[in-house]
């Protein structure tokens, strides 16, 4: 099946705005960020911290996931058209996956996001078969179990007396700053033994940190492979008016739920609920249809997003790969020393020289680098070819 550009397009998209946020986890620490993060200082970061809150963070994670399952689709329907068993080679693609995930989480960056991808992917086989009904009502189904499940509890908690929310999560700042002073010493001064030890311990408690989430991003997954199952991005051109729809209600709805958020730093409240699982889901979708429409109307535009898009894989390692090098000791060591802004700048930086990288690669080449390992894993062939072949 010939490559849809719009969906290189927008996985090139998805991993900048992973990148700015990812990045600020290579300067901060776990537990810090889990708390609220570190105090954002000047009228220049906390505009960039409002807009990430509002506009990034959360919705380019689910963005990737969307595309995930996309994808399983068209694996699953290119391998019908082959006559190959699909189930067999999702199974070990999945499990390469997994392989490479581990070896990301332990040996370069705890916050490794292809091990949960690799667990969860394998929960799509039950639905792969399914209609696109099927697959929207379970998508919808478990994307919203967890706010309502967290609702209900916050509720009767409420009514029964029980409720000490307020205490519960009250922090204190000068824990958030001992945090990130004591991760300070091992990931911005420490030997890379050190480092690893702590990072292992960061990668599972961040695997642990995703459960919450995983229904979400499941969800996700099932929500693209509907959008698959209806063709969603053949011949958008047709579909405009479908796509401007899905793009305004998306994006109304993902700023209504989420602005609130911005006005209060409370955490862990009804309206962090309300902004992570419904705000940024609608934000999402948003982003698909926009992007999609000005893509094939203006290609030129944006094609520069389909380099890195076309070997996400690749990206996503090497962003890790760079930012180890910049914050952790054994790179430049500017672990805690970066604010929001430089490290912003520093992501968009980084992307376009993947940008760049990946045009070059790709004149030669028409698979990336990991993807050819991933492939020859689960495949058992080789899949690097130049193009001159």
């Amino acid at each position: 099946m010939k490559r849809i550009e719009v969906l290189d397009g927008l996985r090139g998209f998805a991993l900048l705005g992973i990148l700015i946020v990812n990045i600020n986890f290579f300067n901060e620490s776990l537990m810090a960020i889990s708390l609220g993060g570190t105090p954002v200082e000047g009228w220049w970061n906390e505009t960039i911290k409002a807009v990430s809150v509002l506009f990034v963070e959360g919705k380019f994670l689910l963005l990737f996931s969307f595309l995930f399952g996309y994808g399983a689709v068209i694996l699953y329907s290119n391998a019908e058209a082959a006559g190959r068993k699909f189930t067999p080679m999702f199974i070990r693609r999945m499990m390469a996956l997994l392989l490479f995930g581990i070896l990301h989480g332990i040996f370069i960056w705890h916050g490794d996001i292809l091990t949960s991808y690799a667990l969860l992917g394998l929960l799509l086989l039950p639905f792969i078969r399914r209609s696109s009904k099927t697959l929207l009502v379970w998508s919808i189904v478990l994307t919203l179990l967890i706010p309502i499940m967290m609702t209900i509890f916050m509720v009767v908690g409420s009514l029964s007396g029980l409720d000490n929310t307020e205490n519960m999560y009250t922090i204190d700042p000068s824990q958030i700053i001992a945090f990130q002073q004591e991760d300070q010493l091992i990931y911005g001064e420490g030997t890379y033994t050190e480092i690893t030890v702590k990072r292992i311990n960061d990668y599972i408690a961040s695997l642990l940190n995703m459960i919450l989430f995983s229904p979400q991003i499941l969800g996700t997954f099932l929500l693209g492979a509907y959008f698959a199952k209806r063709n969603f991005f053949h011949d958008i051109n047709r579909k405009k008016s479908s796509f401007i729809k899905l793009g305004w209600i998306g994006g109304i709805a993902g700023i209504v739920f989420t602005f609130p958020r911005i006005l209060t730093d409370s955490s862990n409240t009804l309206l962090e609920i309300g902004s992570v699982f419904i705000g940024s889901p609608m934000l999402m979708l948003s982003y698909v249809s926009f992007f999609s429409i000005v893509f094939m109307k203006h290609p030129k535009f944006l094609h520069f997003f389909t380099y890195p898009g076309k070997m996400a894989f690749t990206m996503y390692i090497l962003q890790s790969v760079l930012c180890s090098l910049i914050f952790y000791s054994y790179g430049f060591g500017l672990y805690g020393k970066l604010t929001l802004w430089q490290t912003t700048a520093i992501a968009i930086v980084i992307f376009g020289l993947q940008a760049i990288i990946g045009k070059m690669w790709l004149q030669r080449f028409k698979n990336g680098p990991l993807e050819y390992v991933w492939r020859t894993l689960y495949k058992g062939k080789l899949a690097l070819k130049s193009k001159a072949q």
